[in-house]
Parts: structure tokens; sequence; C-alpha cells
């Protein structure tokens, strides 16, 4: 009788409290559209179009189609975007809970995907109208299909982690490496049955669902030619130009994995950038690694360690969110060890963290939607200026246009572009953001002489922390050092 009630306090304690995160998470969704990719997405709801970037490369139709779901009821496209993340990011409390219910009971499960759901560096970074909250959602609803079908005989059970990644992958490409899962699934069906057949039916099945949505979105295009032709042109500039991946940044090996482990995952990914929170999944872990007999499935442990090698040498390093599915694995794996043997003490150290987290969680997301991002204070600064001039920028430009703001300002990515277009604005103040100056210092060229600065905007550096700082410069002529 006690355990009964226990249980069912722990599973009501539970629900109430995911559902009053949710509550406050879609609440407190991002209405602002302030990074580049992030006006893709935006303006991909207004008017889909793959070459005008709205989105990117490679077009993300099934994350664009239920934005636009949303859309029909949310005016703001933007917080349109936002609140599906956070939709599809909780659903996976479902997937999470089924892995978990066949090592610990339900109450525990529950307990644990509600920890991982928690986690407040995700819900800042998902609750934004960028793919990530969603991509993570279907993430674990693939994860659980391909648990699914390795416990199943039929062939046919292969079709829903099949058409699951086939939506992931029509949401964010960049989770490409967890397509090891259904690799190891068809090897273990060929281990039990020897049969070419089988294999030559998933392949064929498996690339008709990605054909479902690269063909659509070809369409949209002129067909797969012109496709292909505009994605090898992003994959080159990934690799080689913009991306921050580690052919193109300067960082050091071992520096890029220090930063990689100790500031974007254990720091910010695991802690929020929050001591209290850092120490508290120091506690957590120990006893998890002391205590706990769980461990995840092969096919999620091989895929996460791709996933790492992908997110180390082919991601920015400076953006953290590219390491949001490895937050959440690790999670699962502290949790599940946990309370694999659930015990009342644990119960509550779970909640504790849970409140805490929630709580920093919350706050960071109140703070997010409150604020203005750095690039939208600088727009709103500089309508009010009423003599002439222009403004020089780097990725800003794109947030600027997506805002119309009332002034001039352009892109500016090299030194020689830059003092040829000025001289256009011979009668005008000429103005430069900080992203501009480091540009042109990274060049080789000493600004610092020419430049005053202005004013310093400042929004959340963990929301964004490329352009959570923006410095407005105004350029003083004379000759360049």
């Amino acid at each position: 009788m006690n355990k009964r009630f226990g249980d069912r306090f722990w599973i009501g304690f539970g629900v109430g409290t995911a559902s009053l995160l949710v509550g406050a998470c879609l609440y407190w969704a991002s209405p602002y559209a302030a990074t580049w990719d992030e006006v893709d997405f935006a303006l991909a709801l207004r008017r889909y179009d793959v070459l005008a970037m709205q989105p990117h490369f490679p077009g993300y139709p099934y994350f664009v189609l239920g934005g636009m779901a949303v859309h029909a009821f949310i005016a703001n496209p933007a917080k349109a975007l936002s609140i599906l993340n956070v939709l599809v990011l909780f659903s996976a409390a479902f997937p999470i809970v089924l892995l978990l219910a066949r090592h610990m009971p339900r109450p525990a499960a529950l307990w644990a995907a509600l920890s991982v759901l928690s986690s407040s560096y995700v819900l800042l970074a998902s609750a934004r109208p960028m793919s990530d909250g969603a991509a993570l959602g279907v993430l674990w609803w693939y994860i659980w299909a391909v648990e699914w079908a390795r416990r199943r005989m039929a062939w046919t059970a292969q079709l829903l982690p099949m058409a699951l990644f086939s939506i992931l992958m029509g949401g964010r490409l960049s989770y490409i490496p967890f397509a090891s899962a259904l690799l190891l699934l068809w090897h273990e069906d060929w281990k039990t049955h020897r049969r070419l057949g089988r294999v030559a039916a998933s392949l064929l099945a498996a690339a008709a669902f990605q054909f479902v949505w690269v063909a659509a979105v070809a369409a949209t295009e002129g067909g797969l030619w012109p496709f292909f032709k505009l994605g090898f042109a992003f994959v080159v500039g990934h690799f080689s130009d913009w991306g921050g991946t580690a052919a193109a940044s300067p960082l050091p090996f071992w520096e890029r994995v220090c930063r990689f482990v100790l500031d974007n995952f254990l720091w910010t990914g695991m802690a929020s950038r929050n001591a209290w929170l850092l120490a508290a999944y120091a506690v957590v872990g120990a006893i998890a690694w002391r205590a706990g007999r769980l461990g995840l499935p092969r096919p999620l442990v091989v895929s996460a360690l791709l996933y790492a090698l992908w997110a180390l040498f082919g991601q920015n390093i400076d953006k953290p969110r590219h390491l949001l599915p490895l937050v959440h694995i690790a999670l699962v794996f502290v949790w599940g060890r946990l309370l694999a043997a659930p015990r009342t003490w644990r119960f509550v150290l779970a909640a504790a963290v849970v409140m805490l987290q929630s709580t920093i969680g919350i706050g960071l997301l109140r703070e997010q939607a409150k604020t203005p991002p750095a690039v939208y204070q600088l727009a709103d600064d500089l309508r009010d200026k009423r003599q002439p001039f222009v403004v020089y920028t780097w990725e800003e430009t794109r947030v600027l246009d997506y805002l119309n703001v009332p002034f001039p300002h352009k892109d500016v990515l090299h030194f020689s572009f830059f003092l040829q277009d000025k001289e256009n604005y011979r009668h005008a103040a000429i103005y430069m953001t900080n992203h501009v100056v480091q540009g042109f210092e990274a060049q080789g060229i000493d600004v610092s002489c020419h430049v005053r600065k202005m004013k310093t905007y400042r929004s959340s550096l963990l929301a964004d922390p490329v352009y959570g700082t923006i410095t407005l410069y105004e350029w003083v002529d004379g000759a360049v050092r």
C-alpha cells in the first residue's frame, strides 16, 4: 500500500512539474530572430526559397512545415518556431520513458526523463527559432524506434525508424551521424536472417523515405541538379570559410578539444555556466557512477561517439548548442543509472536537481524573451540618428534586413572592399561593429587608431555566444598601418 501511494505521489508530482515547465517554456519562448540562421527560418514561414536562404540548405522542410502550422495561430514567425521546438522537445518524454521503463519502474523512468528534459541550457537553446529543439525531440523518438525494431523479427518494424530518420534529416541534417543506429540495426538483421534481399529492401526503403523530402525541396529549386549544386556550394563554404570547423579554424587541436569538453559540454551544456548546478551534477554523477548498473543501448553509444567526433571537427566550436544531443544522452546515462534502483532519497535528489535547473532555465528563458538581442538594441538605437550614416557589419546585416531598418547597412568581409566602398559615403558618418574590426585584424590590418568606440550592446551570451555582445565603432579617416 505504501509503495502504491509512493508511486502515485511521484508520478503525480512529476507530471505536475512537467506541465508547469512546459507552460513556462511556451510562455517565455523567444520572439526574436537574432542570428543569421534564425532569420533564415523565420523568413521561410513567409516565403519558402532555399536559393534565397529562406531557409539555408538543405531546406529543412519538415521543420518549416511544422512552423507554418504553428504560425497559423502565432503571428510572430520567430515565436511560432520557438513554440514548435518546445512542443516537439517535450514530446521526447514518451520515448525516453519507454526506453528506461524496461530497466526500472515507471515512476523512476518518468523522473529520469524529467531530469533530462529540464536541463536548463537545453531549454534555453531549444526555445529559439532554430531547429535544435525539434530535432532533439525527433531524435529520441528515432532512437526508441530503433530499439523497438531490434526486439522484433518482422522486417516491417524497421520502417518506423527509417521514417523517423527521414523526418530527422528533414529537420536537422547535422544529426546524420545517428544513421549509424540504422546501420547497426541492419547488421543485426543480417546476422539473424542472412538474406541479402532483406538488407537491399531496407536500403531502398530508407532511400525512399529520404527522397520524399529531398525531392520536395528540389522541386522548389528547379530540380535535383540545381539543388545538389546549391548543396555543394553550401558544404564547401561550411568547411572552408564561415562554418567554424576544425578545417577553417586557427584554434590548435588540443585547445579545441579542451574547449569542446570543458567549456562547451561541461560548463555550458551541463551546468549552464552556473556553479551550483555544476556542483549538483558533480555529486549526482559520482553517485550514479558508483551505484548504477544501467548501460545505454549499443546503437545509441556508437551514434553518440560518432556525433561527438562530428561536432568536434565538423561544427562551429563557438556554438555550444551543437552539443545538445550529447548533453541529453549523458543525462539519460546519469539519471538512468541513479534511478535504476529507485529509493526515496534518490527521488528526492532528482526532484531537488529538477527544481534547481528548472528555476535556472526558466530564469534564462525569461531573460532571453524580455531582453532584446544586442543586434535589436543596435537597430533601435540607430533608428533615432538623424545625420547621414552607414553601418558596416558582418552577419548582423541579415538581422537588420529582417527588421527593415531605415538606414543603410552592408556586410563587409575584406578590408580592401571596405576602403573602396566607403568612398561612396564621403558625407556620412561611417560605423562598424566589433566583428568587422576583428575581421580586419585577422587579415593583418591594424585599425585601432582609426576607430572610436561609440557604444556596447549586450544580451545573453549563453543564448548567443557570438553576437550576444556588439560594440559599435565610428571610423576616423587617416592612414592605416
